[in-house]
Protein backbone atom coordinates (compact mmCIF):
# COMPACT_ATOMS: atom_id res chain seq x y z
CA UNK A 1 0.00 0.00 0.00
CA UNK A 2 1.44 3.73 -0.91
CA UNK A 3 0.10 5.46 1.75
CA UNK A 4 1.63 9.09 2.56
CA UNK A 5 1.04 11.11 5.48
CA UNK A 6 1.13 14.43 3.71
CA UNK A 7 0.14 16.40 6.97
CA UNK A 8 2.14 14.44 9.74
CA UNK A 9 -1.04 14.11 11.84
CA UNK A 10 -1.48 10.21 10.89
CA UNK A 11 -5.22 10.76 9.90
CA UNK A 12 -4.29 12.43 6.56
CA UNK A 13 -3.11 10.03 4.03
CA UNK A 14 -2.73 9.86 0.25
CA UNK A 15 -2.92 6.21 -1.77
CA UNK A 16 -2.15 5.60 -5.05
CA UNK A 17 -4.45 2.41 -5.90
CA UNK A 18 -4.34 2.09 -9.63
CA UNK A 19 -2.62 3.45 -12.77
CA UNK A 20 -2.10 2.84 -16.24
CA UNK A 21 0.66 3.20 -18.62
CA UNK A 22 4.61 4.74 -18.08
CA UNK A 23 7.14 6.80 -19.65
CA UNK A 24 6.85 4.28 -22.98
CA UNK A 25 3.42 5.22 -23.32
CA UNK A 26 3.91 8.80 -23.24
CA UNK A 27 6.61 7.77 -26.21
CA UNK A 28 4.61 5.71 -28.37
CA UNK A 29 1.44 8.28 -28.01
CA UNK A 30 3.11 10.79 -29.33
CA UNK A 31 4.64 8.81 -32.46
CA UNK A 32 0.79 7.50 -33.12
CA UNK A 33 0.88 9.79 -36.02
CA UNK A 34 3.78 8.01 -37.77
CA UNK A 35 2.28 4.23 -36.61
CA UNK A 36 5.75 3.81 -34.84
CA UNK A 37 6.19 2.61 -31.43
CA UNK A 38 9.06 1.60 -28.94
CA UNK A 39 9.45 -1.76 -27.34
CA UNK A 40 11.79 -0.42 -24.79
CA UNK A 41 12.71 3.05 -23.79
CA UNK A 42 15.84 4.41 -25.52
CA UNK A 43 18.27 7.63 -24.96
CA UNK A 44 16.28 8.93 -27.83
CA UNK A 45 12.88 8.46 -26.77
CA UNK A 46 14.03 10.50 -23.25
CA UNK A 47 15.00 13.41 -25.49
CA UNK A 48 11.60 13.51 -26.75
CA UNK A 49 10.03 13.24 -23.47
CA UNK A 50 12.30 16.42 -22.75
CA UNK A 51 11.07 17.72 -25.54
CA UNK A 52 7.51 17.41 -25.33
CA UNK A 53 7.65 19.20 -21.65
CA UNK A 54 10.29 22.24 -22.51
CA UNK A 55 7.50 23.02 -25.81
CA UNK A 56 4.10 22.17 -23.98
CA UNK A 57 3.21 19.60 -26.05
CA UNK A 58 1.81 17.22 -23.26
CA UNK A 59 -1.74 15.75 -24.75
CA UNK A 60 0.53 12.46 -25.26
CA UNK A 61 0.47 12.47 -21.40
CA UNK A 62 -3.22 11.93 -21.46
CA UNK A 63 -2.94 7.98 -22.10
CA UNK A 64 -1.28 7.81 -18.54
CA UNK A 65 -3.70 7.56 -15.57
CA UNK A 66 -3.65 7.58 -11.73
CA UNK A 67 -6.05 6.69 -9.38
CA UNK A 68 -5.73 7.98 -5.80
CA UNK A 69 -7.75 7.54 -2.67
CA UNK A 70 -7.20 11.19 -0.56
CA UNK A 71 -8.06 11.72 3.05
CA UNK A 72 -7.83 15.32 3.73
CA UNK A 73 -9.61 18.27 5.86
CA UNK A 74 -12.96 19.34 4.03
CA UNK A 75 -11.25 22.60 2.96
CA UNK A 76 -7.97 21.01 1.48
CA UNK A 77 -10.70 18.58 -0.68
CA UNK A 78 -12.75 21.88 -2.08
CA UNK A 79 -9.84 23.78 -2.55
CA UNK A 80 -8.56 20.69 -4.76
CA UNK A 81 -11.56 20.36 -6.35
CA UNK A 82 -11.84 24.05 -7.29
CA UNK A 83 -8.88 23.28 -9.50
CA UNK A 84 -10.29 20.41 -10.93
CA UNK A 85 -13.04 22.24 -11.96
CA UNK A 86 -11.07 25.41 -13.24
CA UNK A 87 -8.25 23.87 -14.83
CA UNK A 88 -7.59 24.39 -18.29
CA UNK A 89 -7.60 20.72 -18.35
CA UNK A 90 -11.08 19.78 -17.10
CA UNK A 91 -11.15 17.50 -20.12
CA UNK A 92 -8.70 15.05 -19.31
CA UNK A 93 -9.90 14.64 -15.45
CA UNK A 94 -11.45 11.60 -15.68
CA UNK A 95 -12.86 10.85 -12.18
CA UNK A 96 -14.08 11.91 -8.49
CA UNK A 97 -15.99 10.34 -5.94
CA UNK A 98 -16.36 11.75 -2.51
CA UNK A 99 -17.59 10.91 0.37
CA UNK A 100 -20.95 11.81 1.32
CA UNK A 101 -22.32 12.95 4.70
CA UNK A 102 -25.66 12.17 3.79
CA UNK A 103 -24.59 8.67 3.68
CA UNK A 104 -22.36 8.18 6.36
CA UNK A 105 -22.44 9.90 9.53
CA UNK A 106 -19.07 11.12 11.87
CA UNK A 107 -18.52 8.89 14.93
CA UNK A 108 -15.42 10.31 16.21
CA UNK A 109 -15.27 13.61 17.41
CA UNK A 110 -11.31 13.20 16.62
CA UNK A 111 -11.97 13.47 13.15
CA UNK A 112 -10.96 17.04 12.64
CA UNK A 113 -7.42 18.18 11.70
CA UNK A 114 -5.65 19.93 14.55
CA UNK A 115 -2.87 22.58 12.81
CA UNK A 116 -0.15 21.92 14.89
CA UNK A 117 1.84 25.10 13.99
CA UNK A 118 -0.48 28.24 13.10
CA UNK A 119 1.02 30.41 10.43
CA UNK A 120 1.05 34.28 10.12
CA UNK A 121 -0.93 36.29 7.49
CA UNK A 122 1.30 37.45 4.89
CA UNK A 123 1.70 41.01 4.72
CA UNK A 124 2.28 41.00 0.65
CA UNK A 125 -0.09 38.11 -0.57
CA UNK A 126 -3.73 38.58 0.64
CA UNK A 127 -4.52 34.88 0.30
CA UNK A 128 -1.10 33.43 1.88
CA UNK A 129 0.33 33.18 4.94
CA UNK A 130 4.08 33.08 5.85
CA UNK A 131 6.16 32.31 8.98
CA UNK A 132 5.05 30.74 12.25
CA UNK A 133 3.34 32.42 15.49
CA UNK A 134 5.16 32.55 18.45
CA UNK A 135 5.14 29.42 20.77
CA UNK A 136 2.73 31.11 23.59
CA UNK A 137 0.57 32.35 21.04
CA UNK A 138 0.70 29.24 18.72
CA UNK A 139 -0.41 27.26 22.04
CA UNK A 140 -3.81 29.59 22.35
CA UNK A 141 -4.34 29.23 18.90
CA UNK A 142 -4.66 25.38 18.81
CA UNK A 143 -6.81 25.66 22.03
CA UNK A 144 -9.03 27.90 20.49
CA UNK A 145 -8.91 25.93 17.33
CA UNK A 146 -9.72 22.76 19.17
CA UNK A 147 -12.22 23.94 21.59
CA UNK A 148 -14.05 24.72 17.81
CA UNK A 149 -13.90 21.78 16.29
CA UNK A 150 -15.33 20.05 19.15
CA UNK A 151 -18.31 22.39 19.81
CA UNK A 152 -18.82 21.80 16.19
CA UNK A 153 -18.84 17.66 16.40
CA UNK A 154 -21.21 18.09 19.68
CA UNK A 155 -23.30 20.13 18.00
CA UNK A 156 -23.71 17.47 14.92
CA UNK A 157 -24.24 14.55 17.57
CA UNK A 158 -27.11 16.71 19.02
CA UNK A 159 -28.98 17.10 16.14
CA UNK A 160 -28.31 13.43 15.07
CA UNK A 161 -29.86 12.06 18.66
CA UNK A 162 -32.86 14.39 17.94
CA UNK A 163 -33.76 12.64 14.49
CA UNK A 164 -32.15 15.57 12.45
CA UNK A 165 -31.42 13.84 9.26
CA UNK A 166 -27.68 13.60 8.49
CA UNK A 167 -27.75 15.91 5.03
CA UNK A 168 -29.11 18.66 7.49
CA UNK A 169 -27.34 17.90 10.63
CA UNK A 170 -23.81 17.85 9.04
CA UNK A 171 -24.44 22.04 8.24
CA UNK A 172 -22.76 22.86 11.67
CA UNK A 173 -19.41 20.82 11.47
CA UNK A 174 -16.30 22.93 10.92
CA UNK A 175 -14.24 22.56 7.28
CA UNK A 176 -11.42 21.08 8.83
CA UNK A 177 -13.52 17.71 9.18
CA UNK A 178 -12.23 14.99 7.36
CA UNK A 179 -13.89 13.91 4.33
CA UNK A 180 -12.67 11.13 1.38
CA UNK A 181 -12.70 10.50 -1.98
CA UNK A 182 -11.52 8.92 -5.05
CA UNK A 183 -9.23 10.82 -7.77
CA UNK A 184 -8.90 9.43 -11.38
CA UNK A 185 -6.49 11.73 -13.31
CA UNK A 186 -4.15 12.10 -16.38
CA UNK A 187 -0.56 12.67 -16.10
CA UNK A 188 -1.29 15.88 -17.78
CA UNK A 189 -3.71 17.21 -15.69
CA UNK A 190 -1.46 15.84 -12.29
CA UNK A 191 1.36 17.62 -13.45
CA UNK A 192 -0.47 20.94 -14.05
CA UNK A 193 -2.40 20.34 -10.53
CA UNK A 194 1.29 20.13 -8.68
CA UNK A 195 3.02 23.03 -10.56
CA UNK A 196 -0.13 25.19 -9.20
CA UNK A 197 -0.16 23.41 -5.50
CA UNK A 198 3.33 23.40 -4.79
CA UNK A 199 3.92 27.06 -6.45
CA UNK A 200 4.16 30.32 -4.73
CA UNK A 201 1.45 31.33 -2.94
CA UNK A 202 -0.07 28.02 -2.49
CA UNK A 203 -1.56 26.75 0.79
CA UNK A 204 1.21 24.73 2.73
CA UNK A 205 -1.32 21.63 3.60
CA UNK A 206 -2.50 21.31 0.12
CA UNK A 207 0.86 21.46 -1.21
CA UNK A 208 1.88 18.40 1.10
CA UNK A 209 -0.52 16.31 -1.21
CA UNK A 210 0.99 17.55 -4.36
CA UNK A 211 4.53 16.74 -3.34
CA UNK A 212 3.49 13.52 -1.63
CA UNK A 213 1.71 13.19 -5.35
CA UNK A 214 4.96 13.65 -6.76
CA UNK A 215 6.63 10.74 -4.61
CA UNK A 216 4.15 8.26 -5.89
CA UNK A 217 4.04 8.51 -9.21
CA UNK A 218 7.92 9.26 -9.61
CA UNK A 219 8.69 5.45 -9.85
CA UNK A 220 6.04 4.75 -12.83
CA UNK A 221 6.67 7.68 -14.84
CA UNK A 222 10.80 8.50 -13.42
CA UNK A 223 11.81 9.74 -17.20
CA UNK A 224 8.65 12.45 -17.42
CA UNK A 225 9.18 13.79 -13.56
CA UNK A 226 12.50 14.22 -14.37
CA UNK A 227 12.16 16.00 -17.69
CA UNK A 228 9.08 18.34 -16.00
CA UNK A 229 11.15 19.16 -12.91
CA UNK A 230 14.22 20.04 -14.78
CA UNK A 231 11.24 22.60 -16.76
CA UNK A 232 9.48 23.47 -14.09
Amino acid sequence: MNYQDPLKDRKSRIELIDSMGNDLSIVNDARASFEKTSQKLNDKDIKLINYLIKHEHTSPFRGVTFKFKIKAPLYVCRQWWKHVIASNHNDEQLGWNEKSFRYVAIDDSNEFYIPQTFRKQAKSNKQATSGALEESTNVEAIAIYEQQCQASYQAYAQLLELGVGREQARGVLVPSVYTSWVWTVSLQALLHFIALRRGAGAQSEIGAYAQAIVELIEPIVPVAIAAWSSHE
